[in-house]
C-alpha cells in the first residue's frame, strides 16, 4: 500500500472510533458502572416497576445513563449536584423514565416527568 492509502485508512479507523465513543458509548449497561451506580440503578427499575408510568412495561432496562444533578433538576425533593439523574430507556421514543437518586443513600428521590 502507499502511503497515502494507509494515512486514509487510519484516518477512517479514527472517525470510526470516535463516532462509535460519541454515540454508542454515551449509553452503558448495568456491569460497567459502579457498586453505588448499580445499586441506585436497581432502586430505579424497582421504583419504575412500581410506578403507575404508562410506558412502563416497554422500557428498556438495559439502556442506562446517569449524570450528576444540575441546578436545572427540578423535583419536588431538594435535590444537590452530587445526587443522580439516572436516565433510563431508549429516548428516541416516550420509552424511558429519568429517575433522581440520592448518592449517599443510592435511595430514590423522585422522578422528572417526561414532557
Amino acid at each position: 500500500m502507499s502511503g497515502g492509502k494507509i494515512r486514509l485508512k487510519k484516518v477512517l479507523i479514527t472517525i470510526i472510533i470516535l463516532f462509535n465513543i460519541i454515540f454508542v458509548g454515551c449509553e452503558s449497561n448495568i456491569s460497567s458502572l459502579s457498586g453505588e451506580q448499580q445499586n441506585a440503578v436497581k432502586n430505579s427499575i424497582e421504583f419504575i416497576k412500581k410506578s403507575s408510568f404508562a410506558s412502563k412495561s416497554r422500557i428498556d432496562t438495559n439502556i442506562i445513563k446517569i449524570e450528576n444533578a444540575t441546578e436545572d433538576t427540578k423535583i419536588e425533593e431538594a435535590v444537590d449536584s452530587t445526587d443522580w439523574v439516572i436516565t433510563i430507556g431508549d429516548t428516541s421514543e416516550h420509552d424511558f423514565a429519568v429517575i433522581v437518586c440520592d448518592s449517599s443513600t443510592h435511595e430514590v428521590i423522585g422522578y422528572i416527568p417526561i414532557k
